[in-house]
């Protein structure tokens, strides 16, 4: 078996391009190669990426991972310049409907898998004294890229909440969840941004520096945040997660997935599927948010369309 390359490139390798990496010539074969877009260093994507590559390496699938993020990742994949990227459903949801930061609805983008729920998290510090959303306007905060899928969620639940979005907050730093954390920790912001799947390294850093809450999320601004968007489900933080937080706070989660493009043929997206599949037992492993993901939970991909060769496996395994 060939061996295992797992490749993590710096911050900004999306912005020279991705030169999409050649699978084997014959349709029949298994991938020899793909490259999978993953997230920024500090979420819960950039670690997982790497356990799910040794995993598709161990069913023959060499899997090189690149730096990415939610609404990068939609875009190169639309542009074929790889095989599979992590993506958020309701991110692709605006993408399909050319809002937010996307300039014209995006096509070209296919699911693979649905890999695991990601719940939002508002973090503040205690001494800030705010309490709730409505109480964020004009606070210094540090968000994300503007076309990071978090930081859309934080936009949309913001206007849930009668804020102009962003715009009514006073964002002192924009970059990964690592300096999101360093910012509160510096005192430069008194809260961070991220959606992700608990517990994360970026909040469990802050909460032994800082006494922090964490931002419930109203039924009320729930029920106007999935008006706006069908991507959206209620998600809950477990009490104990974050050290000073031994209380459930109810929030939203989005699905992360794998996507990929109508480019890759019906071979590859089978064989990416079914591995992926075959090595279940290896990825629960990785991260508890895949602890319990099953291959019916696996073919349940909102918003897009399934890669048809996604679908002959889901319908091989009697998962559709």
């Amino acid at each position: 078996m060939q061996t295992k390359t797992v490749t993590m490139l710096l911050a900004g390798a999306l912005a020279c391009g991705l030169a999409a990496v050649p699978v084997a010539g014959n349709a029949q074969d298994k991938p020899s190669r793909i490259t999978m877009l993953s997230g920024s260093p500090g979420g819960s994507w950039y670690p997982i990426s790497a356990g799910i590559a040794e995993a598709l390496g161990g069913a023959g699938i060499d899997t090189r991972v690149e730096q990415g993020g939610g609404g990068s990742n939609i875009l190169n994949i639309s542009a074929g310049r790889a095989e599979a990227g992590f993506g958020l459903t309701t991110l692709n949801y605006v993408a399909k409907q050319g809002g937010g930061v996307f300039k014209k609805p995006v096509e070209g983008v296919m699911g693979l898998t649905v890999l695991f729920k990601q719940i939002a998290h508002t973090v503040v510090t205690k001494e800030s004294g705010v309490t709730s959303y409505d109480q964020l306007k004009g606070k210094r905060m540090a968000s994300q890229p503007v076309s990071n899928g978090s930081t859309a969620i934080f936009r949309d639940t913001l206007t849930a909440y009668g804020l102009n979005g962003e715009e009514d907050l006073n964002i002192v730093v924009r970059g990964s969840p690592s300096a999101g954390a360093n910012a509160v920790k510096d005192r430069q912001a008194i809260g961070f941004i991220l959606t992700t799947s608990p517990p994360t390294s970026a909040v469990l850093e802050v909460a032994q520096a800082l006494d922090i809450r964490l931002l419930p999320i109203s039924d009320n601004a729930f029920a106007n945040l999935s008006k706006a968007n069908p991507g959206y489900s209620r998600g809950v933080i477990p009490g104990g997660t974050y050290e000073g937080i031994p209380e459930d706070v109810v929030s939203v989660g989005d699905d992360t997935i794998l996507m990929t493009h109508p480019g890759v043929s019906e071979d590859t997206a089978y064989w990416i599927v079914r591995g992926f599949a075959e090595q279940l037992p290896q990825i629960h492993k990785v991260h508890p948010a895949l602890s319990k993901l099953s291959v019916k939970d696996m073919a349940g991909v909102q918003v897009l369309d399934l890669h048809p060769g996604a679908v002959k496996y889901y319908k091989e395994a009697g998962a559709m």
